[in-house]
């Protein structure tokens, strides 16, 4: 099973990225190209180094021979929370300007929660 650890910044961009895109989308994540232009990266091997690193830490799964094959796992906004506490999760990340996701992953980070 792979860990979950921290994230750079960008990586945590181009993952809030690939969420909201994907829920925008009935679930279709974004091209390597859409993902290039909306995290404003110059080339495509930058996001395959992204890639890489988030899958590496267990945030999301390629799918090989498959055109957009990227699958977000399960992330701590996937326990089984009560529809209050996560409506506060997801006004905090708003607020934030991110996914309750990549919010969820940062608040673990600061306070060194992480297994």
């Amino acid at each position: 099973m792979m860990q979950r650890v921290g994230l750079t910044p960008k990586q945590r961009q181009l993952l809030t990225f690939i969420e909201r895109y994907a829920a925008a989308n009935d679930g279709v994540p974004p091209s390597y190209d859409e993902m290039r232009v909306g995290v404003g990266l110059r080339s495509k091997s930058g996001i395959g180094r992204m890639l890489d690193a988030l899958v590496e830490r267990g945030h999301i799964r390629r799918l090989s021979g498959r055109s957009r094959g990227i699958e977000l796992l399960a992330t701590p906004a996937g326990l089984a929370l009560s529809a209050l506490t996560q409506a506060r999760i997801r006004n905090l990340a708003d607020r934030a300007g991110t996914s309750p996701n990549a919010f969820l992953s940062a608040v673990l980070d600061a306070h060194g929660d992480r297994p």
